[in-house]
């Protein structure tokens, strides 16, 4: 699966997204709709729009795949047409574009996470829509987007991060539990109670943390406890030293 889809799809990643788009649009002129599309394993998609009929002058691209979107991401460099009523580039697909409402188009292509990944599509109902200045506000806002992406790229690693550091305590108390529970049975130390959990990992072919949730939940009938953050803490751990 493409790493960057479920982030992309997340509200905190489309919202921002829609609200360069909205401001970038109005700095544009009249008649002028936007789109962002991201490049992945499955090929572009659109992550967000100034409108729902945008889509479909993506789609156009996505199903030829020619045209000044897939260009842009390729070449890294903008791509447009004064007037796609009169464009000889992409046969077939200027024409449609134009029969959909587009008469001029800019793609300027987006640089995230320092990679190429995408492209800012504008599309005018006008011929010669985008002036240079028009095309400088269109680079302008592509560098935004690639600010927010690594803003929100940066929180969602951090948060998977926590997730992973979370499963891992709480794969630690479950096996704390567990060391109790052969401390008092066999009467030995908290490494000897460990080498018992590790050696019926092994045979079982299961991990250790399943061992003793397994070992738990048939004692008490209960599962085990979640770990408690913040609580004292004087439990051995598998070398025999209370976790710190």
């Amino acid at each position: 699966m493409d790493p960057l889809t479920p982030l992309t799809a997340t509200a905190e990643f489309e919202q921002p997204l829609r609200e360069i788009l909205t401001v970038a649009t109005r700095a544009m002129p009249g008649g002028t709709l936007s789109s962002m599309v991201l490049s992945g394993e499955g090929g572009p998609y659109t992550v967000a729009s100034s409108a729902p009929r945008v889509l479909d002058l993506d789609t156009l691209q996505f199903t030829a795949r020619a045209g000044p979107c897939l260009e842009a991401i390729e070449s890294g460099e903008p791509v447009g047409s004064d007037d796609l009523a009169s464009e000889a580039r992409w046969t077939g697909l200027s024409a449609d574009l134009a029969a959909h409402g587009a008469r001029s188009v800019h793609a300027q292509p987006l640089t995230l996470d320092s990679r190429l990944q995408g492209a800012l599509n504008l599309y005018s109902e006008r011929p010669g829509g985008f002036p240079a200045e028009a095309r400088t506000a269109a680079a302008v806002t592509a560098g935004q987007a690639a600010v927010l992406f690594q803003a929100v790229l940066h929180a969602a690693r951090l948060d998977e991060v926590i997730t992973q550091l979370r499963e891992a305590l709480n794969r630690r108390a479950i096996i704390d539990q567990a060391l109790g529970i052969v401390m008092a049975r066999r009467q030995c130390t908290a490494p000897a109670a460990f080498d018992i959990l590790r050696r019926t990992s092994q045979r079982r072919n299961i991990k250790v943390h399943q061992v003793a949730a397994d070992l738990v939940q048939a004692v008490t009938g209960s599962p085990p406890l979640p770990p408690s953050f913040g609580a004292p803490s004087g439990a051995p751990g598998p070398n025999g030293t209370a976790p710190r």
